[in-house]
């Protein structure tokens, strides 16, 4: 996912796509720190920035597939088109989200700059943050005392302090403090189920993404964990039209297609990967993945390390898809 090894503003026009082309317009540039892609985007103190976002379409940039990207403001005024398709402003000590294949609009005030990172959205969720909840946290500017402890490590990193953290630990680091971020960030519960349930579920959730690896969890353990019965655990899945047993599976699947994509994996084997995301019988994680991917998991990881052969900078952009349902 990487750009460069410095700040580049030719990656920025073109992985990027930063469309904003005319004199004395903001400048997007990019730098590589690992896995993580830095942004910082200044607008010149001259620059004629619009009073609203009705002609901001040049100051857009559309962020690879496969990452997270938050973007923070650190000088001056920035407005963004949120996702409801209306203007908003952004403020100091506050995180815009953003993901990877949809635009961002910004409109940056004269003189003002915003940094940000970008990192692999596969070492953030399902593990860290749900999917679910970066949807709905999508195109937000997102304020409160865990988004301000976010809002720092953002500056401090793009700003280049020194002694940033490996890759694994600054995603740890990222996807903990965007779960406490977008705590109120969820879909709406479906019809007929209450606050009270759609929090359960939530919690279920949550408890499952972090405990998953476990080869003895159930969903007896789950739901004592989390205070409700086992009975009412299973209702509150069905509701959803799914079942305790597709998330569970799902998320041990997708631990291990990540890896197969890992580079700092490439020397496990299949078996020790699929040990390492909770299983324990091999033929049953062999009959899960082909039932999910249709195909075996050699085949699988053969083609994710053809992909990476090919184009590594594609890799993070290229994450194969869990189906919903384990048949």
């Amino acid at each position: 996912m990487g750009l460069a090894s410095g700040w580049s503003v030719e990656a920025a026009r073109g992985a990027w796509g930063w469309r904003c082309a005319a004199p004395g317009a903001p400048a997007l540039e990019t730098r590589n720190l690992g896995d993580v892609t830095l942004l910082r985007l200044s607008a010149p103190p001259d620059s004629l920035a619009p009073d609203s976002l009705a002609n901001a379409s040049p100051h857009a940039f559309t962020p690879p597939r496969g990452c997270v990207v938050l973007v923070a403001l650190t000088r001056g005024g920035c407005g963004f088109t949120a996702a409801d398709g209306r203007p908003r402003r952004l403020r100091r000590k506050e995180v815009l989200l953003a993901l990877g294949g949809s635009v961002l609009t910004l409109a940056p005030d004269a003189g003002s700059r915003l940094i940000g990172l970008a990192a692999p959205a596969h070492l953030i969720a399902p593990r860290l943050v749900s999917a679910e909840r970066l949807r709905a946290g999508a195109l937000k500017n997102h304020a409160g005392p865990v988004a301000a402890l976010l809002y720092d490590l953002v500056t401090r990193l793009a700003g280049g302090e020194p002694g940033a953290p490996g890759a694994a630990a600054l995603a740890d680091a990222i996807g903990g403090l965007l779960s406490a971020t977008l705590e109120g960030c969820e879909s709406a519960a479906p019809a007929g189920r209450g606050a009270a349930g759609q929090t359960r579920l939530q919690q279920i959730g949550r408890h499952l993404r972090r405990h998953f690896a476990d080869p003895d969890l159930c969903a007896s353990d789950v739901a004592a964990a989390v205070g409700v019965s086992r009975r009412y655990l299973h209702r509150l899945y069905a509701e959803d039209g799914r079942s305790f047993r597709d998330e569970l599976v799902g998320l041990r699947i997708q631990a291990c297609l990540d890896a197969f994509m890992d580079e700092d994996q490439v020397e496990k084997t299949i078996a020790e990967i699929a040990y390492s995301a909770g299983y324990a019988d091999i033929s049953q994680f062999n009959r899960h993945f082909r039932r999910l991917q249709g195909q075996t998991p050699s085949a699988s990881r053969r083609a994710a390390l053809g992909r990476r052969a090919r184009d590594e900078p594609a890799n993070a952009n290229a994450r194969p898809r869990v189906l919903e349902k384990v048949r």
